[in-house]
Protein backbone atom coordinates (compact mmCIF):
# COMPACT_ATOMS: atom_id res chain seq x y z
CA UNK A 1 0.00 0.00 0.00
CA UNK A 2 1.26 3.35 -0.78
CA UNK A 3 1.40 6.70 0.89
CA UNK A 4 -1.23 8.89 -0.23
CA UNK A 5 -1.02 12.18 1.42
CA UNK A 6 1.15 15.26 2.10
CA UNK A 7 2.86 16.60 5.24
CA UNK A 8 0.01 14.52 7.39
CA UNK A 9 0.39 11.05 5.79
CA UNK A 10 4.53 11.46 5.89
CA UNK A 11 4.69 13.02 9.31
CA UNK A 12 1.56 10.17 11.14
CA UNK A 13 4.19 8.31 12.24
CA UNK A 14 6.28 10.88 14.30
CA UNK A 15 3.02 12.92 15.34
CA UNK A 16 1.61 9.28 16.57
CA UNK A 17 4.09 9.15 19.22
CA UNK A 18 3.68 12.92 20.44
CA UNK A 19 -0.22 13.11 20.84
CA UNK A 20 -1.89 9.85 21.03
CA UNK A 21 -0.56 8.40 24.84
CA UNK A 22 -2.34 12.10 25.68
CA UNK A 23 -5.25 11.70 23.55
CA UNK A 24 -6.62 8.48 23.07
CA UNK A 25 -8.86 7.38 25.91
CA UNK A 26 -9.97 4.49 24.19
CA UNK A 27 -8.87 1.15 22.90
CA UNK A 28 -9.28 -0.67 19.55
CA UNK A 29 -11.78 -3.55 20.17
CA UNK A 30 -10.92 -7.45 20.69
CA UNK A 31 -13.09 -7.96 17.66
CA UNK A 32 -10.58 -6.77 15.36
CA UNK A 33 -7.27 -7.74 17.39
CA UNK A 34 -8.37 -10.84 17.33
CA UNK A 35 -9.28 -10.79 13.70
CA UNK A 36 -6.07 -9.28 12.68
CA UNK A 37 -4.21 -12.32 14.88
CA UNK A 38 -6.09 -15.16 13.03
CA UNK A 39 -5.21 -13.36 9.62
CA UNK A 40 -1.83 -13.03 10.49
CA UNK A 41 -1.91 -17.19 11.49
CA UNK A 42 -3.33 -17.41 7.71
CA UNK A 43 -0.51 -15.40 6.08
CA UNK A 44 1.27 -18.69 4.83
CA UNK A 45 -2.21 -19.84 3.72
CA UNK A 46 -2.32 -16.39 1.69
CA UNK A 47 1.29 -16.69 0.56
CA UNK A 48 0.55 -19.99 -0.83
CA UNK A 49 -2.17 -18.88 -2.81
CA UNK A 50 -0.07 -15.89 -4.41
CA UNK A 51 2.67 -17.73 -5.27
CA UNK A 52 0.27 -20.60 -6.82
CA UNK A 53 -0.97 -17.73 -8.95
CA UNK A 54 2.09 -16.56 -9.67
CA UNK A 55 3.70 -19.76 -10.70
CA UNK A 56 0.52 -20.35 -12.99
CA UNK A 57 1.16 -17.47 -14.85
CA UNK A 58 5.41 -18.22 -15.01
CA UNK A 59 3.66 -21.57 -16.47
CA UNK A 60 1.62 -19.73 -19.02
CA UNK A 61 4.50 -17.37 -19.75
CA UNK A 62 7.02 -20.46 -20.22
CA UNK A 63 5.14 -22.16 -22.71
CA UNK A 64 4.10 -19.52 -24.91
CA UNK A 65 5.28 -19.08 -28.26
CA UNK A 66 4.09 -15.36 -29.16
CA UNK A 67 5.88 -11.99 -28.35
CA UNK A 68 2.90 -10.18 -27.54
CA UNK A 69 1.56 -12.42 -25.30
CA UNK A 70 4.92 -13.40 -23.11
CA UNK A 71 5.05 -9.35 -22.92
CA UNK A 72 1.88 -9.33 -21.49
CA UNK A 73 2.33 -12.63 -19.36
CA UNK A 74 5.56 -10.72 -17.66
CA UNK A 75 3.78 -7.61 -17.04
CA UNK A 76 0.98 -10.00 -15.24
CA UNK A 77 3.43 -11.26 -13.43
CA UNK A 78 5.55 -8.22 -12.29
CA UNK A 79 2.46 -6.78 -11.26
CA UNK A 80 1.49 -9.75 -9.14
CA UNK A 81 4.88 -9.10 -7.47
CA UNK A 82 5.22 -5.61 -7.47
CA UNK A 83 3.56 -5.46 -3.62
CA UNK A 84 4.98 -9.02 -2.79
CA UNK A 85 8.73 -9.69 -3.62
CA UNK A 86 10.18 -6.32 -5.51
CA UNK A 87 12.73 -7.56 -6.93
CA UNK A 88 11.06 -10.36 -8.38
CA UNK A 89 8.94 -7.41 -10.04
CA UNK A 90 11.62 -5.44 -10.90
CA UNK A 91 13.11 -8.79 -12.93
CA UNK A 92 10.21 -9.41 -14.99
CA UNK A 93 9.45 -5.50 -16.02
CA UNK A 94 12.53 -5.73 -17.19
CA UNK A 95 12.27 -9.62 -18.98
CA UNK A 96 8.69 -7.29 -20.43
CA UNK A 97 11.25 -4.26 -21.41
CA UNK A 98 13.97 -6.39 -22.86
CA UNK A 99 11.32 -8.47 -24.99
CA UNK A 100 8.82 -5.24 -26.34
CA UNK A 101 12.47 -3.82 -27.50
CA UNK A 102 13.23 -6.61 -29.77
CA UNK A 103 9.79 -6.78 -31.39
CA UNK A 104 9.78 -3.39 -30.94
CA UNK A 105 6.67 -2.78 -29.43
CA UNK A 106 6.51 0.86 -27.89
CA UNK A 107 3.73 0.65 -25.57
CA UNK A 108 4.50 -2.30 -24.06
CA UNK A 109 7.93 -0.89 -23.60
CA UNK A 110 6.77 2.59 -21.98
CA UNK A 111 3.87 0.08 -20.03
CA UNK A 112 6.97 -1.84 -18.93
CA UNK A 113 9.19 1.20 -17.93
CA UNK A 114 6.36 2.88 -16.20
CA UNK A 115 6.30 -0.40 -13.99
CA UNK A 116 9.95 -0.44 -13.73
CA UNK A 117 9.63 3.06 -12.32
CA UNK A 118 7.16 1.93 -9.54
CA UNK A 119 9.16 -0.45 -8.30
CA UNK A 120 12.70 1.32 -8.10
CA UNK A 121 10.46 3.75 -5.77
CA UNK A 122 9.62 0.68 -3.89
CA UNK A 123 13.34 -0.24 -3.78
CA UNK A 124 14.39 3.35 -2.82
CA UNK A 125 16.24 3.74 -5.92
CA UNK A 126 14.77 6.84 -5.99
CA UNK A 127 17.26 9.05 -8.59
CA UNK A 128 17.09 5.82 -11.02
CA UNK A 129 13.14 6.12 -10.87
CA UNK A 130 13.25 9.50 -11.78
CA UNK A 131 16.18 9.14 -14.37
CA UNK A 132 13.69 6.84 -16.09
CA UNK A 133 10.54 8.48 -15.61
CA UNK A 134 12.58 11.67 -17.39
CA UNK A 135 13.27 9.36 -20.28
CA UNK A 136 10.27 8.31 -20.65
CA UNK A 137 8.53 11.49 -20.58
CA UNK A 138 11.32 12.72 -23.30
CA UNK A 139 10.18 9.97 -25.66
CA UNK A 140 6.63 10.87 -25.17
CA UNK A 141 3.70 8.70 -23.60
CA UNK A 142 0.75 7.13 -25.65
CA UNK A 143 -2.49 8.58 -24.67
CA UNK A 144 -3.44 5.29 -23.48
CA UNK A 145 -0.73 4.94 -20.67
CA UNK A 146 -1.24 8.61 -19.91
CA UNK A 147 -3.24 7.71 -16.64
CA UNK A 148 -0.70 5.17 -15.48
CA UNK A 149 2.41 8.02 -16.23
CA UNK A 150 0.45 9.91 -14.11
CA UNK A 151 0.39 7.15 -11.36
CA UNK A 152 4.00 6.43 -11.28
CA UNK A 153 5.09 9.77 -11.47
CA UNK A 154 2.58 10.13 -8.41
CA UNK A 155 3.52 7.26 -6.59
CA UNK A 156 7.57 7.99 -7.41
CA UNK A 157 7.24 10.83 -5.19
CA UNK A 158 5.24 9.80 -3.00
CA UNK A 159 8.04 7.93 -1.57
CA UNK A 160 10.34 10.14 -2.14
CA UNK A 161 8.24 12.92 -0.26
CA UNK A 162 7.86 10.26 2.64
CA UNK A 163 11.50 9.38 2.94
CA UNK A 164 12.61 13.35 2.67
CA UNK A 165 10.36 13.94 5.82
CA UNK A 166 10.70 17.48 5.81
CA UNK A 167 13.07 20.53 4.30
CA UNK A 168 13.50 21.92 0.90
CA UNK A 169 13.23 18.41 -0.80
CA UNK A 170 10.11 17.79 0.83
CA UNK A 171 8.60 20.60 -0.51
CA UNK A 172 9.84 19.67 -3.75
CA UNK A 173 8.62 16.44 -3.93
CA UNK A 174 5.83 17.55 -2.67
CA UNK A 175 5.31 19.68 -5.53
CA UNK A 176 5.54 17.21 -8.06
CA UNK A 177 3.49 14.74 -6.15
CA UNK A 178 0.25 17.38 -6.07
CA UNK A 179 1.28 18.15 -10.09
CA UNK A 180 1.01 14.30 -10.71
CA UNK A 181 -2.10 13.33 -8.77
CA UNK A 182 -4.58 16.89 -9.87
CA UNK A 183 -3.22 15.40 -13.41
CA UNK A 184 -4.29 12.18 -13.01
CA UNK A 185 -7.46 12.71 -11.64
CA UNK A 186 -8.40 14.71 -14.50
CA UNK A 187 -7.70 11.63 -16.57
CA UNK A 188 -9.50 9.32 -14.55
CA UNK A 189 -13.36 8.03 -15.36
CA UNK A 190 -15.03 10.22 -13.13
CA UNK A 191 -16.90 8.02 -10.08
CA UNK A 192 -14.20 4.93 -10.58
CA UNK A 193 -12.60 3.90 -7.02
CA UNK A 194 -9.51 5.14 -7.79
CA UNK A 195 -11.07 8.73 -9.20
CA UNK A 196 -12.58 8.84 -5.77
CA UNK A 197 -9.60 8.22 -4.06
CA UNK A 198 -7.13 10.90 -5.23
CA UNK A 199 -10.34 13.40 -5.32
CA UNK A 200 -10.80 12.62 -1.63
CA UNK A 201 -6.49 13.10 -1.06
CA UNK A 202 -6.90 16.15 -2.51
CA UNK A 203 -9.74 17.09 -0.73
CA UNK A 204 -8.38 16.71 2.51
CA UNK A 205 -5.36 18.36 1.50
CA UNK A 206 -7.31 21.52 0.69
CA UNK A 207 -9.03 21.42 4.54
CA UNK A 208 -11.94 19.94 2.75
CA UNK A 209 -12.08 17.23 5.72
CA UNK A 210 -16.09 15.70 5.64
CA UNK A 211 -15.92 15.64 1.71
CA UNK A 212 -12.68 13.61 2.22
CA UNK A 213 -14.28 11.77 4.42
CA UNK A 214 -17.35 10.73 2.72
CA UNK A 215 -15.32 9.45 0.05
CA UNK A 216 -12.99 7.40 1.23
CA UNK A 217 -16.10 5.69 3.42
CA UNK A 218 -17.89 5.49 -0.15
CA UNK A 219 -14.86 3.31 -1.29
CA UNK A 220 -15.15 1.42 1.92
CA UNK A 221 -18.39 0.49 1.80
CA UNK A 222 -17.85 -0.37 -1.88
CA UNK A 223 -14.76 -1.64 -3.09
CA UNK A 224 -14.12 -5.18 -2.52
CA UNK A 225 -12.00 -5.97 1.23
CA UNK A 226 -8.79 -7.71 -0.82
CA UNK A 227 -8.54 -4.75 -3.60
CA UNK A 228 -5.33 -2.52 -2.49
CA UNK A 229 -7.68 0.95 -2.77
CA UNK A 230 -9.79 -0.52 0.03
CA UNK A 231 -6.89 -0.93 1.97
CA UNK A 232 -5.37 2.90 1.23
CA UNK A 233 -9.07 4.54 1.85
CA UNK A 234 -9.10 2.85 5.20
CA UNK A 235 -5.44 3.66 5.98
CA UNK A 236 -6.07 7.56 4.90
CA UNK A 237 -9.41 7.59 6.86
CA UNK A 238 -7.21 6.47 10.24
CA UNK A 239 -4.93 9.35 8.90
CA UNK A 240 -7.81 12.25 9.17
CA UNK A 241 -9.35 10.73 12.22
CA UNK A 242 -6.30 10.83 13.90
CA UNK A 243 -5.74 14.08 13.24
CA UNK A 244 -9.53 14.90 14.72
CA UNK A 245 -8.25 12.87 17.88
CA UNK A 246 -10.60 10.01 17.59
CA UNK A 247 -7.47 7.31 18.14
CA UNK A 248 -9.98 4.45 19.19
CA UNK A 249 -11.46 4.65 15.38
CA UNK A 250 -7.84 5.57 14.00
CA UNK A 251 -7.06 2.16 15.44
CA UNK A 252 -10.18 1.08 13.79
CA UNK A 253 -9.12 2.08 10.41
CA UNK A 254 -5.75 0.67 10.53
CA UNK A 255 -6.88 -2.88 11.56
CA UNK A 256 -9.43 -2.51 8.21
CA UNK A 257 -6.38 -1.52 6.33
CA UNK A 258 -4.32 -3.90 7.86
CA UNK A 259 -6.51 -6.90 7.16
CA UNK A 260 -6.83 -6.42 3.89
CA UNK A 261 -3.11 -6.24 3.24
CA UNK A 262 -2.74 -9.34 4.75
CA UNK A 263 -5.36 -11.37 2.82
CA UNK A 264 -4.22 -9.89 -0.36
CA UNK A 265 -0.59 -10.98 0.79
CA UNK A 266 0.97 -7.06 0.34
CA UNK A 267 3.98 -6.97 1.98
CA UNK A 268 4.96 -3.33 1.03
CA UNK A 269 2.10 -1.98 3.54
CA UNK A 270 1.97 1.05 6.63
CA UNK A 271 -0.85 0.04 8.65
CA UNK A 272 0.27 -2.51 10.54
CA UNK A 273 3.44 -0.53 12.09
CA UNK A 274 1.03 1.92 12.44
CA UNK A 275 -0.84 -0.24 14.89
CA UNK A 276 1.73 -1.41 16.41
CA UNK A 277 2.64 1.73 17.54
CA UNK A 278 -0.96 2.60 18.75
CA UNK A 279 -1.48 -0.04 21.07
CA UNK A 280 2.69 0.41 22.62
CA UNK A 281 1.16 3.52 23.95
CA UNK A 282 -2.07 2.15 24.68
CA UNK A 283 0.44 -0.62 26.82
CA UNK A 284 -0.58 -3.72 24.55
CA UNK A 285 2.81 -4.70 24.47
CA UNK A 286 2.88 -8.37 23.36
CA UNK A 287 0.02 -6.97 20.23
CA UNK A 288 2.46 -4.40 19.64
CA UNK A 289 5.70 -6.46 19.39
CA UNK A 290 3.89 -8.93 17.37
CA UNK A 291 2.52 -6.33 14.87
CA UNK A 292 5.67 -4.77 14.64
CA UNK A 293 7.93 -7.69 14.22
CA UNK A 294 5.42 -8.66 11.30
CA UNK A 295 5.63 -5.22 9.66
CA UNK A 296 9.14 -5.56 9.50
CA UNK A 297 9.53 -9.26 8.43
CA UNK A 298 6.89 -8.11 5.65
CA UNK A 299 9.31 -5.34 4.38
CA UNK A 300 11.99 -7.42 4.60
CA UNK A 301 10.37 -9.96 2.34
CA UNK A 302 9.23 -7.37 -0.09
CA UNK A 303 12.86 -5.31 0.15
CA UNK A 304 10.87 -2.57 0.44
CA UNK A 305 13.30 -0.35 1.61
CA UNK A 306 10.68 2.80 2.57
CA UNK A 307 9.13 0.85 4.74
CA UNK A 308 12.15 -1.13 6.43
CA UNK A 309 13.32 2.13 7.41
CA UNK A 310 9.68 3.37 8.88
CA UNK A 311 9.66 0.22 10.84
CA UNK A 312 13.29 0.16 11.92
CA UNK A 313 12.52 3.73 13.96
CA UNK A 314 9.91 1.64 16.13
CA UNK A 315 11.69 -1.36 16.27
CA UNK A 316 13.89 -0.83 19.34
CA UNK A 317 11.08 1.22 21.18
CA UNK A 318 8.97 -1.81 20.97
CA UNK A 319 11.44 -4.21 21.22
CA UNK A 320 12.82 -3.02 24.33
CA UNK A 321 9.47 -2.20 26.13
CA UNK A 322 8.85 -6.23 24.72
CA UNK A 323 11.72 -7.30 26.50
CA UNK A 324 11.38 -5.09 29.51
CA UNK A 325 7.85 -7.04 29.80
CA UNK A 326 9.32 -10.28 29.20
CA UNK A 327 11.80 -10.12 32.09
CA UNK A 328 8.90 -8.85 34.34
CA UNK A 329 6.79 -12.05 33.13
CA UNK A 330 9.63 -14.16 33.79
CA UNK A 331 10.58 -12.34 37.28
CA UNK A 332 7.33 -13.33 38.13
CA UNK A 333 6.84 -16.64 36.94
CA UNK A 334 10.26 -17.79 39.12
CA UNK A 335 8.50 -16.06 41.62
CA UNK A 336 5.58 -18.43 41.45
CA UNK A 337 7.61 -21.21 40.54
CA UNK A 338 9.51 -20.71 43.76
CA UNK A 339 6.03 -20.26 45.24
CA UNK A 340 4.69 -23.92 43.98
CA UNK A 341 7.76 -25.27 45.14
CA UNK A 342 7.71 -24.13 48.30
CA UNK A 343 3.67 -25.15 47.99
CA UNK A 344 4.86 -28.40 46.68
CA UNK A 345 7.44 -29.02 49.55
CA UNK A 346 4.72 -27.65 52.31
CA UNK A 347 2.68 -30.11 50.94
CA UNK A 348 4.69 -33.07 50.86
CA UNK A 349 5.57 -32.39 54.40
CA UNK A 350 2.14 -32.16 55.63
CA UNK A 351 1.13 -35.44 53.76
CA UNK A 352 4.35 -36.97 55.50
CA UNK A 353 3.12 -35.44 59.02
CA UNK A 354 -0.29 -36.67 58.24
CA UNK A 355 0.86 -40.68 57.27
CA UNK A 356 3.05 -40.12 60.50
CA UNK A 357 0.19 -38.89 62.54
CA UNK A 358 -2.59 -42.07 60.84
CA UNK A 359 0.80 -44.32 61.82
CA UNK A 360 0.48 -43.09 64.98
CA UNK A 361 -3.05 -43.06 65.29
CA UNK A 362 -3.15 -46.84 64.38
CA UNK A 363 -0.08 -47.60 67.08
CA UNK A 364 -2.67 -45.46 69.28
CA UNK A 365 -5.78 -47.45 68.50
CA UNK A 366 -3.33 -51.10 68.55
CA UNK A 367 -2.39 -49.94 72.23
CA UNK A 368 -5.83 -49.27 73.15
CA UNK A 369 -6.94 -52.57 71.97
CA UNK A 370 -3.80 -54.03 73.75
CA UNK A 371 -4.88 -52.28 76.67
CA UNK A 372 -8.18 -53.25 76.80
CA UNK A 373 -6.99 -56.67 76.05
CA UNK A 374 -4.87 -56.40 79.19
CA UNK A 375 -7.22 -54.48 81.03
CA UNK A 376 -9.63 -58.10 80.91
CA UNK A 377 -6.28 -60.18 81.29
CA UNK A 378 -5.48 -57.59 84.72
CA UNK A 379 -8.89 -57.76 85.98
CA UNK A 380 -8.73 -62.35 85.05
CA UNK A 381 -5.97 -61.93 86.99
CA UNK A 382 -7.28 -60.01 89.95
CA UNK A 383 -10.48 -62.02 90.51
CA UNK A 384 -7.93 -65.15 90.04
CA UNK A 385 -6.27 -64.15 93.21
CA UNK A 386 -9.22 -63.13 94.55
CA UNK A 387 -10.70 -66.44 94.69
CA UNK A 388 -7.50 -68.51 95.82
CA UNK A 389 -6.91 -66.30 98.53
CA UNK A 390 -10.79 -66.94 99.27
CA UNK A 391 -10.44 -70.49 98.68
CA UNK A 392 -7.27 -70.47 101.03
CA UNK A 393 -9.22 -68.66 103.53
CA UNK A 394 -12.09 -70.85 103.51
CA UNK A 395 -10.00 -73.54 103.67
CA UNK A 396 -7.64 -72.76 106.53
CA UNK A 397 -11.17 -71.29 108.55
CA UNK A 398 -12.00 -75.24 108.20
CA UNK A 399 -8.74 -76.39 109.40
CA UNK A 400 -9.12 -73.55 112.30
CA UNK A 401 -12.43 -75.02 113.00
CA UNK A 402 -11.14 -78.87 113.15
CA UNK A 403 -8.52 -78.21 115.29
CA UNK A 404 -9.77 -76.35 117.73
CA UNK A 405 -13.14 -79.02 118.18
CA UNK A 406 -10.56 -81.75 117.92
CA UNK A 407 -8.72 -80.05 121.04
CA UNK A 408 -5.07 -79.48 118.80
CA UNK A 409 -4.92 -75.75 119.69
CA UNK A 410 -0.81 -76.41 119.84
CA UNK A 411 -0.68 -77.37 116.59
CA UNK A 412 -2.99 -74.90 115.29
CA UNK A 413 -0.39 -72.31 116.81
CA UNK A 414 2.44 -73.70 115.16
CA UNK A 415 0.90 -73.70 112.09
CA UNK A 416 0.20 -70.22 112.38
CA UNK A 417 3.34 -68.92 113.23
CA UNK A 418 5.22 -71.36 110.42
CA UNK A 419 7.22 -68.91 108.11
CA UNK A 420 6.37 -70.91 104.98
CA UNK A 421 2.71 -70.32 105.27
CA UNK A 422 3.89 -66.62 104.66
CA UNK A 423 6.14 -67.44 102.09
CA UNK A 424 3.46 -69.50 100.16
CA UNK A 425 1.33 -66.36 99.92
CA UNK A 426 3.71 -63.73 99.42
CA UNK A 427 5.09 -66.16 96.41
CA UNK A 428 1.69 -66.41 94.77
CA UNK A 429 1.23 -62.45 95.17
CA UNK A 430 4.18 -61.74 93.65
CA UNK A 431 3.67 -64.24 90.85
CA UNK A 432 -0.18 -62.70 89.91
CA UNK A 433 1.30 -59.14 90.10
CA UNK A 434 4.62 -59.74 87.77
CA UNK A 435 2.43 -61.40 85.29
CA UNK A 436 -0.11 -58.83 85.35
CA UNK A 437 2.33 -56.17 85.06
CA UNK A 438 4.30 -57.48 82.50
CA UNK A 439 1.24 -57.97 80.26
CA UNK A 440 0.24 -54.33 80.98
CA UNK A 441 4.06 -53.24 79.93
CA UNK A 442 5.64 -55.50 77.78
CA UNK A 443 8.62 -53.70 77.46
CA UNK A 444 9.13 -52.76 80.82
CA UNK A 445 11.72 -54.33 81.67
CA UNK A 446 14.38 -53.01 78.10
CA UNK A 447 13.49 -49.76 78.75
CA UNK A 448 13.99 -49.72 82.21
CA UNK A 449 17.75 -50.97 81.40
CA UNK A 450 17.89 -48.35 78.98
CA UNK A 451 17.93 -45.95 81.70
CA UNK A 452 20.62 -47.49 83.63
CA UNK A 453 24.80 -47.43 82.70
CA UNK A 454 25.02 -50.31 80.71
CA UNK A 455 27.61 -52.16 82.96
CA UNK A 456 24.69 -51.76 85.64
CA UNK A 457 21.50 -52.77 84.08
CA UNK A 458 19.35 -55.68 85.74
CA UNK A 459 19.76 -59.01 84.21
CA UNK A 460 16.05 -60.97 84.54
CA UNK A 461 17.31 -64.72 85.51
CA UNK A 462 13.54 -66.16 84.61
CA UNK A 463 11.40 -64.94 82.03
CA UNK A 464 8.11 -63.03 83.10
CA UNK A 465 9.27 -62.67 86.67
CA UNK A 466 10.60 -59.31 88.07
CA UNK A 467 13.60 -58.46 90.90
CA UNK A 468 12.95 -56.99 93.49
CA UNK A 469 14.51 -53.59 92.32
CA UNK A 470 12.58 -54.28 89.28
CA UNK A 471 8.62 -54.95 90.99
CA UNK A 472 9.57 -51.36 92.98
CA UNK A 473 9.92 -49.16 90.31
CA UNK A 474 6.60 -51.07 88.82
CA UNK A 475 5.03 -50.11 91.47
CA UNK A 476 6.68 -46.45 91.02
CA UNK A 477 5.48 -46.91 87.47
CA UNK A 478 1.88 -47.50 88.55
CA UNK A 479 1.87 -44.41 90.45
CA UNK A 480 2.33 -46.02 93.80
CA UNK A 481 4.92 -43.46 94.28
CA UNK A 482 4.99 -43.66 98.60
CA UNK A 483 7.52 -46.10 100.38
CA UNK A 484 5.81 -46.66 102.96
CA UNK A 485 2.80 -48.74 100.95
CA UNK A 486 5.25 -50.14 98.53
CA UNK A 487 6.68 -51.60 101.54
CA UNK A 488 3.45 -53.36 102.90
CA UNK A 489 2.89 -54.77 99.61
CA UNK A 490 6.22 -56.39 99.46
CA UNK A 491 6.54 -56.71 103.02
CA UNK A 492 9.79 -54.78 103.34
CA UNK A 493 11.11 -52.24 105.84
CA UNK A 494 10.36 -48.67 104.59
CA UNK A 495 13.89 -48.44 105.06
CA UNK A 496 14.77 -51.46 102.57
CA UNK A 497 12.41 -49.48 99.64
CA UNK A 498 14.95 -46.11 99.98
CA UNK A 499 17.68 -48.43 100.11
CA UNK A 500 16.74 -50.20 96.66
CA UNK A 501 15.49 -46.79 95.23
CA UNK A 502 18.36 -45.02 96.01
CA UNK A 503 20.56 -47.89 95.10
CA UNK A 504 19.15 -48.25 91.39
CA UNK A 505 19.13 -44.11 90.92
CA UNK A 506 22.89 -43.84 91.58
CA UNK A 507 23.36 -46.26 88.46
CA UNK A 508 21.16 -44.07 86.23
CA UNK A 509 22.21 -41.94 82.72
CA UNK A 510 20.63 -39.36 84.31
CA UNK A 511 19.95 -39.80 87.84
CA UNK A 512 18.05 -36.51 88.50
CA UNK A 513 15.15 -37.41 86.22
CA UNK A 514 15.34 -41.09 86.42
CA UNK A 515 12.20 -41.56 88.26
CA UNK A 516 10.66 -39.38 85.87
CA UNK A 517 12.08 -41.10 82.91
CA UNK A 518 10.49 -43.90 84.57
CA UNK A 519 6.53 -42.94 84.45
CA UNK A 520 7.41 -42.36 80.57
CA UNK A 521 7.98 -45.71 80.30
CA UNK A 522 5.08 -47.73 78.03
CA UNK A 523 3.64 -44.31 76.55
CA UNK A 524 3.18 -43.58 73.11
CA UNK A 525 5.69 -40.86 71.81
Amino acid sequence: MNHRFLKIAIFSLIATCCTVAAKAQNHISDTELNLIDTELRNVPAYDRAKTARIDSLRLLCANERTHDAQVRLCMDIAREYSTFISDSALLYYSRAEAMALSCRDSLSLTAARLGRIKVLGVLGLFKEGVDELTEVESYGVPPSLRTEYLDTGRQLYSYMAAFAESGTFFDQYSLMLNFYRNEQIRSLPKNSPLYNEFLAEHYYAQGLTDRAKNLFDEIIKTVPETDNVYARAAANMAIIKHAEGIEDEAAYYLALSAISDIKSSVKENTALQKLALYLYLQGDIDHAYQYISASLADAVFCNARLRTNEVSRLMPLIDGAYKVQLDAKQHNLMIAVIIVSLLSVGMIVAIVMILKQMRRLHQVRLHLRNANSIKDEYIGHFLELCSIYMDRLDNFCKVVVRKINAGQAEELVKLTKSSKFAEDQHKLFYENFDSAFLHIYPTFIDEFNALLQPAERIEVKEPGKLTTELRIFAFLRMGVDDSAKVARFLHYSVNTIYAYRNKVKNKAIDRANFEADVMKIGTIS
